[in-house]
């Protein structure tokens, strides 16, 4: 939701069952649904990366659809006489009574009616959407029908979990049959955008299954084919999944079998695990069998920790459960592990833990991020630090009293080689040391450039896009990118601060750039220099005949032969036609061609007036379907000669006896 003040708008994050307001406007982010219920019973459940506007001042439902995807169900609606008015640009959704699905992006409009029906008018004009239609709305037009295709599994907003990190898809589609299926050359395709602007999958189907090994992540996919009748192409409703991590829960300490020793009180036992993103709550379970029915003590927490301060001397049991209140996903168990706490003779030297031995930190990263931790023991009331730079502690550097069991070491160390220990100091004023521990500090870190390679050619798709990537470095989250075409940096292309160690880089122009990056935060130098050189791996075919701006005479020609230059590697083309004499550009020929000629011989298509022809390389990629380079275009022109009256040279004068 948000409200709109004079300088900014606020979101705030909505909790479940949180009340909604009219005129609020809700939009979902990665990884979040939202299911609204209206007074009178209607549902409108929004897909993740959505945004509707919500309006119910007058006595129907309005909603204002900016872009994703949503479902409004009104088959359970307390009246059929409040209308639900859903606006898209300029288009416009009446829904009665039923189920209809919706998905939006910058270039497409889909409506789905699974029950009931709906009216959509665009344009003016007003078409009825019955149930198990789609309606496919462009700049083109509007294409209402019942699909050849439909989508099977994986469901629509299915959560696929997954614990070794990929996953076997299986798709399947209904409505297959051989026949049909040739006619309407069906293809397969999933994406990481809803709008399908770069496709993960494209491939064309065989069969109406097809499995496929997938990631972590948010996936659209839907079926495109060639309407049988009239060759254009329509595609299926979008269904949306999620491949879910979903890794083991393990217990990280105590470990299995170890022993908590004590002389006075009762040992500190903490609980440590791995965080599950799915999960929002774990209990420990600590009992004196492995069958959880002796002694059993049970803790719940949202954290990854949790200490017990009161278990007895004896042998344990424990596992931690996780639970989830995301819809579908079950809970949890760790594996079981067993530990003792045990009542020791005499006391022992305190442990240290971090740093880690022989562990190297960078000069920068002392100043805020060096510290010091080691077992707490209650024999101890009270413990020494001491910081020295030889292993004999000849010459300390540092020493701290302090009665926790860590300490933060603020202001900083320079270059060298350090020894640390503790002494751990009882009541009765005895001391005991720990082992040391070393650990080094070396000059500040370098800034370092990862990717592309120095001097690297770097192939670019349609959109030109390059990924730069460099080292990230300690404590820095904020970098500074520059761009350039010459190597002084003068003038600069691109100058970009951005959170995190990559950068996509778009650019229309293609040849050699050089980049280097350096970060806000402190006095750190910049990287040193790399150069790149974006090329094109598609290219499109230079075209011949006919050329630019040339006018066509039909009265001496019965056809028009289209001609364009060979494209190494490319296995085919495709070529437009389109009439660009009215108001709205009207497309004559779509066609794929295997030569680099098109000799087009119906005629009475074109009408006089200024046309448009393009061309683009088809390239066979790994998977068998074929890609597209981008456009070469050109104009001309279609003419008849004009006519004159005729004048009669000889003979002067006819005479008829």
């Amino acid at each position: 939701m948000y409200e709109y003040t004079h300088d900014a708008v606020v979101w705030d994050l909505i909790e479940s069952k949180t009340e909604v307001k009219n005129r609020d406007t809700i939009r979902t982010e990665g990884l979040s649904d939202a299911i609204l219920t209206l007074n009178d019973g209607t549902k409108i459940n929004i897909s993740e990366n959505s945004m509707i506007l919500l309006d119910i001042s007058d006595k129907n439902i309005n909603i204002n659809f900016a872009y994703g995807s949503f479902e409004a169900a009104r088959e359970g609606t307390v009246s059929g006489d409040i209308k639900m008015n859903i606006t898209a640009g300029d288009k416009t959704v009446q829904v009665a009574n039923g189920d209809v699905k919706l998905d939006k992006t910058k270039s497409e409009l889909n409506i789905k009616v699974d029950q009931g029906e709906a009216k959509l008018t665009s344009n003016g004009k007003e078409e009825t959407i019955a149930k198990d239609q789609i309606a496919n709305v462009t700049e083109s037009g509007v294409k209402v029908g019942k699909p050849v295709y439909r989508l099977a599994t994986p469901d629509d907003r299915k959560n696929i979990l997954s614990e070794s990190g990929q996953e076997r898809i299986s798709f399947s589609i209904a409505g297959w049959k051989p026949d049909s299926a040739k006619q309407t050359n069906p293809l397969i395709e999933i994406s990481l955008f809803p709008d399908f602007s770069k496709s993960l999958i494209k491939e064309k189907l065989t069969s109406p299954n097809l499995t496929k090994k997938l990631d972590p992540g948010s996936y659209y996919w839907r079926v495109s084919y060639e309407n049988p009748s009239t060759k254009s192409k329509q595609t299926t409703e979008v269904y949306q999944f999620r491949i879910l991590s979903d890794p083991g829960l393990r217990i990280l300490s105590p470990k299995s079998g170890e022993v908590f020793a004590f002389s006075q009180e009762t040992p500190v036992v903490r609980f440590v695990w791995n965080p599950l993103d799915l999960y929002s709550s774990y209990t420990v379970q600590i009992a004196k069998d492995a069958n959880f029915t002796e002694g059993l003590i049970s803790k719940q927490t949202q954290s990854q920790s949790l200490a017990f301060d009161s278990l007895k001397e004896g042998n344990y049991f424990a596992k931690i459960q996780a639970r989830s209140n995301l819809p579908g996903i079950s809970e949890k168990s760790s594996t079981v592990i067993n530990f003792q706490v045990s009542k020791k003779t005499n006391t022992s030297p305190p442990e240290l833990l971090e740093p880690a031995k022989g562990k190297t930190f960078a000069e920068e990263q002392t100043k805020s991020q060096l510290f010091f931790s080691w077992k707490d023991d209650k024999d101890f009331n009270q413990y020494e630090w001491e910081l020295s730079s030889d292993s004999n502690f000849q010459s300390k550097l540092r020493s701290e009293s302090t009665k926790n069991n860590f300490l933060k070491l603020s202001n900083g160390l320079g270059v060298g080689t350090y020894f640390w220990r503790v002494k751990g100091i009882g009541s009765n004023g005895v001391s005991l040391d720990s082992k040391s521990n070393t650990f080094n500090v070396i000059a500040k870190e370098e800034m370092e450039l990862i990717a592309p390679a120095n001097g690297a050619e770097v192939e670019v798709d349609e959109r030109s896009l390059v990924v730069l990537k460099w080292k990230k470095l300690t404590g820095k989250s904020n970098y500074e990118v520059e761009i350039a075409k010459q190597s002084d940096f003068q003038p600069l292309v691109l100058k970009e601060t951005v959170s995190g160690n990559y950068f996509e880089f778009k650019s229309k122009d293609l040849g050699r750039f050089y980049w280097r990056v350096r970060p806000v935060e402190g006095d750190q130098e910049a990287s040193g220099i790399r150069s790149f050189q974006m090329v094109s791996g598609m290219d499109p075919p230079s075209l011949v005949t006919p050329v630019r701006n040339e006018t066509i005479d039909l009265f001496s020609k019965n056809s028009i032969l289209f001609t364009w230059k060979p494209v190494d590697k490319a296995s085919g083309y495709r070529i437009h036609l389109i009439d660009i004499s009215g108001i709205r550009e009207k497309q004559i020929i779509n066609e794929r061609v295997g030569s680099t000629k098109l000799q087009f011989t119906d005629i009475q298509k074109f009408n006089v007036g200024r046309f448009r022809w393009e061309v683009a390389a088809l390239y066979k990629q790994s998977d068998g379907s074929e890609k597209e380079s981008a456009y070469n275009k050109q104009d001309f022109f279609v003419s008849v000669p004009e006519l004159k009256v005729p004048k009669i040279l000889s003979p002067g004068k006819i005479y008829v006896e």
